[in-house]
Parts: C-alpha cells; structure tokens; sequence
C-alpha cells in the first residue's frame, strides 16, 4: 500500500469521526438567493391583484417625482449659495471702496428676489450713503424702514443718520418729528453714530443740553464735534469751557491740514476756530494759503469776512475810524461785493463819533491825512446825501472814483444795497452812486443792469428798458432780467414781447443761478 493510499484512508477515517459545525442561514448562498428571488415571486403570486398592480405601474411616477424633488431643491440650494457669495463679495467689494463692483454684485442680488432681498437693499442703501446719493439711500432704506410703523433696525438706523445730517432747527417741523421717529425706532444711543444723530437732533429743536450731552458723547469718535461744542458753550454763557473746546477742534483741524494741506474745508473751519479764539492772524494766514493753493476757491470772501472782523474787534476798542476804514478797504479789496463790510461802510453815515466830534470832521481829517481817502470819500459822500447837500455828496461821490478805479464797483454795490433796504430804500441816492459809477464804466453791464432796476423799481419804465436790454447781454443772471424785461413789456402794452421773456426767464428757472454781482443785505 503506497503512502498515499494509506493517508486518503486515514483523512476519510477521521473526516467521519469529526463532525464540521453548520454555517448559519445568513452565510449561506440559499438565503441571498431567496432575497432576490422574492420579489418576483410576490409579483407573480399578486399579480392578479388590481392594487398591486396600480401600486406597481405608479412606482415610475414615483420615482421621477423624487427625482424632480430632489433636483428642484438642489437648484435651490445652489441658487441660495449663488445669492450669498454674490452678497458676500458686494459686502467685501464695499470695503474695499471698490463701489461700481458692489453696486453690480447688489443688482444681481436684487433680481434673483430671493431670500437676502431685505439685506440686499440695505445694503445697496449703505453704499448710495457710502457713494454721497442721499435720496437713492433713503428712497431704499424707507422701503424697509417706514415712516410709520417699525422696520428693519439697522435700516432705521442708517436713515436717521442720513435724516440727522440734513435737519437743522429751520427745517420743517414734519421732517423733525420723522427724525425722531427713526432714532426711536433704531433704539439705539450709546453709539457714537447715534449719539451724533442724537444730538443733531436735539440742535433742530433747541434743547442745547440735551444735544450737549449727546455730542459729548460723539466727540470721542468724531473729533470735528468740538467746534459745535464750543459754539453751544458761548451760547449758554460758558467761555471757557467754550475756549477750551475750540482748542480741541483747532488742534484736530491743525493736524488735518498737516496731513492734507488741500483740504478746502477743513482749512475753512480751522479758520473759523481761529477766529473764535481771537487769533485773527493765524486765520488770516491760513486762508492766503487756501487761496494760494487754489486762488478759485471762496478765499476772497473769507477774508473780506476775516478783515471786517479785524474792525468790529478794533471797533470796540474805540480805534480811529481811519484805521477802522483800512480794515473795510481790506476787505473790499478782497471782495467789492461783501455785503457786511459794504453795510458797515454805509453806517458811518449814521455812526455816533466817540468823543462828541461830528462825523463830518473825523472823515474830512480821515481825507486831509491821505490814509484811506476814497473811503473816506464815499462815506462822506453818504452823510452828505442824507444832511440833502446833494451837490456835496455827488462830488465826493466823484472823488472817490477818480482816486481808486474799483471804487465805481463800490458804488455799484452800495447802490444795489440802498435801492434794495427793506426798511428805507433810498432809491435817489441809489441813482446818484451808480450814475457816478457809469461816468467811470458807462457801458459796463452791471452798472446798467442796476440802474435798469432803480428805474424798474420806480416804476419809469422806458428808461429801465434802455438799461436792461443793453445789459442783458453781459449779465450773469439773465433770468432776474427776463422776468423784468417781460414786466416792462406787459406795462408798456407790449404783450407777445413780454410772454418771449416770460418763456425765457421759465426756461432758466431750472438752470442754477450764478452768484448776483450787486452786494445782498
């Protein structure tokens, strides 16, 4: 017997002595087979049945309407994600100052009208804000911030301090109280936002301490506050704490312009300060150098203003009047068209000379010493018109025009100024300056259009149409002479003349009117 036989017989000897466990039923082949075998064999078994067969052929249905489930709220999802990286990008655009990108992110937002639309239009209302459109800004924020009743709070918040930077206490009493109504409604004034919209608030309707306490508050952040604080000080009385504040505001504006040196306002306002403190020098100083570094700005009438200060200060001090004159001749160099310094001018004619010396020989001794003669002039000139020494005052009048040639200006304006006194317009004296200045300009357009308006204003109106149409040419404001053209015109019968300037002076309503060129009280 080989070896192999007898190791066979020994394995099947011991296979039949040893007795192998049973596998379990789920580890067999027969239990898989019978999970997938079972369905058919149920279908084949209840096939006959209706309901199954109902419930067999809707199982397609079924499924698509799943499916289509399924991919509708998918596409939602996507678009919800879409939506919020476009807010999330327009968010960081804004930040970034890159506004025109926002501006485009915030539109998509804004078509696909789903769930950020609230949040979308606010923030498209903080970049109008951010981009200086107000009325944008506030046309959004009051679509989610009523007037009338409680909205989204950061909303209302924004539009108070939108509706804070525009009120003031001449604003009308309705748009006050909807001030008020967002500073409630946003529930917030501990910020220093808020507590700036707070205390503008509080300005508009006069409760100083109240506005106090709040831009107190605000100064912390907003340095700029000072000023207002100091101004609210002198107010109640309170100098030193008023000085002590406008030192505040002058070294936060000292430092900005170091920083800026071309930043018009902040130079215009540390100016202003300046002036508050008394140091009328520095003030002067800065605005030269405004005035260098853009000589087209409104340098001239601040310093025409800074100079008249120079002799309201000097003034009270008992100064003589020929210095006092220097500082009016200062500013209407500046400016001829400085209504204070042109008013001050006028009332040496009415002054009380102290000392008990009459006007007459202060100014005539002012002339005789040669320190400011044309002025000197023209307020003589005055005093003599209204003592009826006509004759007088017309050669005075004539003086001061042959002795400084921009006097004729001068004269323009005080002739604007007389003519136009709401209380005691002198329209003769008016005629009598600004016949003297067209003897020096007889065909200078202003000239001739405020001796056209004394003559309107008279009521003598061939002679104003003589005037007003030669000026209308070279006036600025062309609409004022239309509007006086087409009266004249309707006066005179004239009536298709008058409705063309009617039509025109309508046409150039909307147009922004430039500065007049005669003096306004």
């Amino acid at each position: 017997m080989s070896f192999y036989q007898k190791w066979m017989r020994s394995f099947r000897y011991w296979s039949r002595s040893v007795r192998l466990p049973r596998l379990p039923r789920i580890l067999t082949f027969g239990f898989y087979w019978s999970i997938i075998a079972f369905p058919f064999a149920w279908l084949m078994t209840n096939w006959q049945h209706h309901r199954v067969r109902d419930l067999l052929l809707g199982t397609p249905a079924l499924a698509a309407a799943i499916a289509a489930a399924v991919l509708l709220g998918n596409a939602q999802f996507q678009s919800r994600s879409l939506t919020t990286s476009y807010f999330n990008e327009a968010q960081k655009a804004i930040a970034e100052q890159d506004y025109p990108r926002a501006e485009l992110l915030l539109s998509r937002v804004l078509q696909r009208g789903d769930g950020r639309l609230s949040d979308a239009r606010y923030l498209m209302a903080v970049l109008f804000d951010e981009m200086g459109q107000k009325e944008r800004a506030s046309a959004l924020l009051r679509i989610i911030a009523p007037d009338d009743s409680q909205g989204n709070r950061d909303a209302h918040r924004r539009l108070a301090m939108i509706l804070a930077n525009q009120t003031t206490f001449r604003s009308d009493p309705a748009e006050i109280k909807r001030l008020n109504w967002h500073l409630l409604a946003a529930r917030d004034d501990t910020s220093p936002e808020m507590a700036m919209a707070w205390g503008q608030y509080y300005l508009a309707v006069g409760e100083l301490n109240s506005a106090r306490r709040y831009l107190e508050v605000a100064a912390k952040a907003f340095p700029e506050v000072w000023q207002t604080l100091g101004v609210i000080e002198v107010t109640v009385g309170n100098a030193p704490l008023a000085t002590s504040h406008f030192q505040r505001s002058a070294d936060y504006l000292s430092e900005k312009l170091r920083v800026d040196p071309k930043d018009e306002q902040s130079r215009v306002d540390y100016a202003q300060v300046l002036m508050k403190l008394g140091r009328l020098d520095d003030a002067r100083i800065t605005l030269e150098q405004g005035k260098l570094l853009n000589p087209d700005g409104k340098w001239s009438w601040l310093l025409a203003s800074l100079a008249v200060g120079y002799h309201d200060l000097n003034a009270s001090t008992g100064k003589p009047i020929s210095e006092l004159l220097g500082y009016l001749d200062r500013a209407l160099t500046y400016d001829p068209n400085h209504g204070p310094a042109l008013n001050r001018l006028m009332a040496y004619a009415k002054a009380d000379v102290t000392g008990n010396v009459e006007l007459k020989t202060v100014l005539a001794r002012v002339i005789a010493e040669g320190e400011q003669p044309a002025l000197a002039h023209l307020a003589m000139g005055n005093l003599c018109w209204l003592e009826n020494d006509r004759s007088g005052a017309m050669f005075h009048f004539e003086r001061a025009v042959e002795i400084r040639n921009d006097v004729a200006v001068l004269l323009n304006n005080l002739a604007w100024l007389v003519a136009h006194d709401k209380d005691a317009p002198d329209l003769e004296r008016a005629m009598a300056l600004i016949n003297s200045a067209l003897e020096k300009s007889p065909e200078d357009p202003r000239f001739l259009d405020t001796r056209g308006t004394i003559f309107f204003l008279q009521k003598d109106w061939k002679p104003a149409l003589v005037d007003l149409e030669k000026a209308l040419t070279g006036v600025r404001d062309k609409r004022a002479v239309h509007e006086k053209l087409a009266t004249i015109y309707q006066e005179l019968g004239m009536k298709e003349i008058s409705e063309q300037h009617t039509k025109l002076s309508e046409e150039l309503m909307n147009a922004p009117a430039p500065q007049a060129p005669q003096a306004q009280k």
